[in-house]
């Protein structure tokens, strides 16, 4: 009863209050009912990718016209043929005189004579000593360098135009033709050069080139022996002997003048006639270069490397002169074998493979007797398999014609390309040292264009058969006996294992019947 009258008396005190009991229980329950049902909320659509575009390639649009430039020429007073490529535009000349002493001047035993001659002839002259010739050039704004490749000795002067280019070609002259060749000048450069090829000796991609030359040529050869010389022939050469190299071989009938940047044909000739036109020697005629025999059978030279991880590699033979009626048709052969990115070659061997961050070559423009080389260098203990795989490409190349679509690929490599040669002075200067060198004519670029898109897939066949058979190369390694390598055993645990370089090469060498000369 007690219990009956306490819940009745706060049922009454609820309702005073105001509060209702049983609607309000219904609607809590209610309202927990719909607070049961899940919402759902669609997020915000992502932004736009700013980067989406990048997935589309552009499409190309279409190729701008673009013709080589053509020098003009003329004749100084004592017969030094001048070829001139005016670029109006920026107060700028670049002037490059060019004398025919190649190493095929140097006398027998005196390799990098030719090469040292040149180097003496900013170090002093009868008026101005090195320091003042180097003096005077910053002062003028002029650089001005001496040179000497496998063809020809180079003055190069890139001087202003207007009122300093007279004392900038005077400075020119008198290196050219007043050179002093004093004896301690002499000294030092002399120790410059050997100290040069102390470091290279070391090098040994020095070592291969100079290894790969002599195979092709022949110790004896002129050829045979890189421009600078070697350690034991620039140590017996003497002042007497630069200075009388000097007098025989530097004359007018030896030179030429090759002139790109702003200046006008009259007035070239005006300048250049008032400082060289008066220049008289006697003229002697080039030495006949022997040529070199092409291999009959190939030879594998291994040259040990200690410690390398990597080999580096020479494959090729003989090649063709520049003015040769199979150059093109042979440089074509070339870069689609191994002178450009998607060679086949550097295709195999890079991306294929992976066994080298690249592989390049092609035929050499020479005067003479040119080469083809194969130019790479292999994680060392994919040796012997890298020579394989590229002698499987040159006998592919050798196998068919070329296909469409490689022909056309190496057709665009060289000529798309071929405008960067003529972005500058100093680079069609560059580019035009070739008409006096290989005796082409001034119209070569424009040549160069019409004879590359003229060579037919037959004729890159027939060089590719001439020049790439396997069984006729002289291949070069510089590289480790051995090297430990990182593998796996059989249950995948790492190991070091040693891989014999050497002999992997000599039995790939022997098994092929090729010839191999080692350590």
């Amino acid at each position: 009863m007690r219990a009956t009258q306490t819940l009745t008396r706060s049922v009454l005190a609820l309702l005073l209050l105001g509060i209702a009991v049983s609607p309000g229980t219904a609607e809590a329950k209610k309202k927990k009912k719909v607070d049961d049902v899940p919402v759902v909320v669609q997020p915000a659509p992502p932004p736009p990718d700013p980067n989406a575009w990048r997935a589309t390639p552009p499409t190309p649009g279409a190729e701008s016209s673009w013709q080589a430039p053509v020098a003009e020429t003329f004749t100084l007073k004592n017969g030094i043929p001048v070829y001139l490529v005016q670029r109006p535009g920026l107060p700028l000349v670049s002037v490059r005189l060019m004398i025919e002493a190649g190493r095929e001047t140097n006398p027998k035993g005196k390799a990098g004579l030719a090469s040292l001659t040149a180097d003496m002839l900013d170090e002093g002259t009868a008026t101005r000593s090195a320091l003042q010739i180097s003096s005077d050039a910053t002062g003028l704004g002029a650089e001005l360098s001496t040179s000497a490749n496998s063809d020809y000795a180079e003055i190069a002067l890139d001087a202003l135009t207007g009122d300093t280019l007279a004392a900038s070609l005077d400075l020119l002259a008198d290196v050219a033709l007043k050179p002093k060749f004093d004896s301690k000048e002499f000294a030092r450069v002399q120790k410059e050069t050997l100290a040069q090829l102390q470091n290279l000796a070391s090098d040994p991609r020095d070592i291969a080139n100079r290894q790969f030359a002599r195979q092709i040529f022949g110790k004896d050869h002129p050829y045979g022996t890189p421009s600078i010389g070697d350690t034991a022939s620039v140590k017996s050469l003497k002042v007497a002997d630069v200075q009388a190299y000097y007098k025989t071989w530097y004359t007018p009938a030896n030179t030429a003048i090759v002139l790109s940047g702003a200046i006008s044909a009259a007035d070239a000739k005006t300048m250049l006639d008032a400082r060289f036109g008066a220049w008289t020697k006697p003229s002697i005629k080039r030495p006949t270069v022997a040529a070199p025999a092409t291999p009959l059978k190939t030879r594998v030279v291994f040259i040990e490397q200690k410690g390398a991880v990597q080999s580096i590699l020479r494959v090729g033979t003989t090649g063709v002169s520049r003015t040769g009626p199979e150059y093109w048709n042979a440089n074509l052969a070339g870069t689609i074998t191994a002178g450009m990115f998607s060679s086949r070659i550097n295709m195999n061997l890079r991306e294929e493979h992976e066994w080298s961050y690249g592989a390049g070559g092609g035929f050499s423009d020479a005067r003479d007797f040119g080469t083809f080389t194969v130019r790479t260098s292999v994680q060392a203990d994919k040796t012997a398999e890298a020579i394989d795989q590229i002698l499987i490409e040159l006998k592919a190349a050798a196998s068919k014609p070329p296909a469409d679509a490689d022909l056309k690929l190496a057709r665009d490599s060289l000529l798309k390309s071929l405008a960067g040669n003529f972005d500058t002075n100093e680079n069609t200067a560059a580019a035009f040292e070739q008409v006096p060198d290989f005796g082409l004519g001034t119209d070569m670029w424009q040549q160069y264009v019409k004879d590359a898109n003229a060579a037919l897939p037959d004729g890159i066949y027939a060089a590719a058969k001439g020049y790439f058979a396997p069984e006729r190369q002289i291949i070069v390694v510089v590289g480790p006996k051995t090297v430990t390598i990182d593998d796996k055993d059989a249950d995948g645990k790492p190991i070091k294992v040693d891989v014999p370089v050497m002999e992997n090469v000599k039995k790939l060498a022997t098994q092929d019947g090729f010839e191999f000369v080692g350590p």
